[in-house]
């Protein structure tokens, strides 16, 4: 093989390679917190139907299924959708439909076809963006100590920022310190907290509707994120700089993502210890 080819061949490959890192390192985070939430919410549902059949989603719906909504017509108007019609509560028990937000959008026009992925995913934005609001009007302290978590995060320790999962990790633990004291386990107030983080919680994960929407759109924008990956590897972009200072500006959303996580699994698990000695009555 020709010296030039091999020459070729390896820069190629260290351009993919660049290219590579930089999608999986930035899309990483969001992917794992969708799943993650996804599984969250299927857990506290499927025991609560269980224990007490399907009304029992009911009594969380009322509150989270219009965030739910509401977060779908939000991003609707940011990339120019018609809402042609809403339904912020209106239950089905056949078809497990709780709410819904049908719009359309014109084909061909990339900016809308884009919004799918947004509109599809907005639930995740919306829901989180409500714990954060109920963490700050209950315990302001737990709220100021997620985001003093994700500025030290982002200051680092030494000459870099600390890594995606490394503020996620420190949020779920400046909050956890914060919130779960023995002392707020006596309070009504921590209780009221809970059962309103159980009702946000239980239903800002996408419904596969909202998944086969999102679709729609995920072709173009992953061109969108692999073409722009692509361009910052051909000029030469130092890689772990460039992610570095990514996940700097991204640390407000870290900070959110880890506040979420942590509110929805002490619900799931103090809904799963409360129901531990109910027997089993439905399907």
């Amino acid at each position: 093989m020709y010296p030039e080819t091999t020459t070729l061949l390896a820069s190629f490959g260290a351009l993919f390679q660049d290219t590579l890192v930089m999608v999986l390192v930035l899309l990483s985070p969001f992917i794992v917190f969708a799943i993650v939430i996804h599984w969250l919410e299927l857990a506290i549902q499927f025991r609560l139907s269980q224990r007490f059949g399907w009304k029992a989603v009911l009594w969380t719906g009322w509150l989270g299924t219009p965030i739910h909504e509401l977060s779908h017509v939000a991003m609707c108007w940011l990339f120019r959708h018609k809402v042609d019609e809403i339904e912020l509560f209106e239950p089905d028990r056949e078809s497990g439909r709780l709410g819904y937000v049908k719009h359309s959008f014109r084909k061909g026009n990339w900016y809308e076809e884009l919004g799918n992925v947004f509109i599809g995913v907005a639930p995740l934005v919306g829901g989180s963006l409500a714990l954060a609001a109920l963490l700050l009007m209950f315990y302001p302290e737990a709220a100021a100590a997620a985001v003093d978590s994700a500025r030290d995060a982002n200051l680092g320790t030494g000459e870099e920022p600390t890594s995606a999962v490394g503020q996620v990790l420190g949020s779920v633990w400046a909050i956890s310190q914060e919130l779960l004291l023995w002392s707020h386990f006596f309070t009504i107030k921590f209780w009221v907290f809970l059962y309103l983080v159980l009702c946000v919680g239980s239903h800002m994960a996408p419904s596969g509707s909202d998944y086969r929407g999102a679709l729609r759109g995920v072709l173009l924008f992953g061109t969108i994120v692999v073409a722009t990956a692509l361009v910052l590897a051909l000029l030469k972009t130092d890689v772990s700089n460039f992610i570095s200072q990514a996940v700097g500006l991204l640390s407000p959303v870290f900070a959110v993502f880890g506040l979420t996580m942590v509110l929805c699994f002490i619900a799931t698990s103090v809904v799963y210890l409360l129901t531990a000695f109910i027997p089993r009555f439905f399907r």
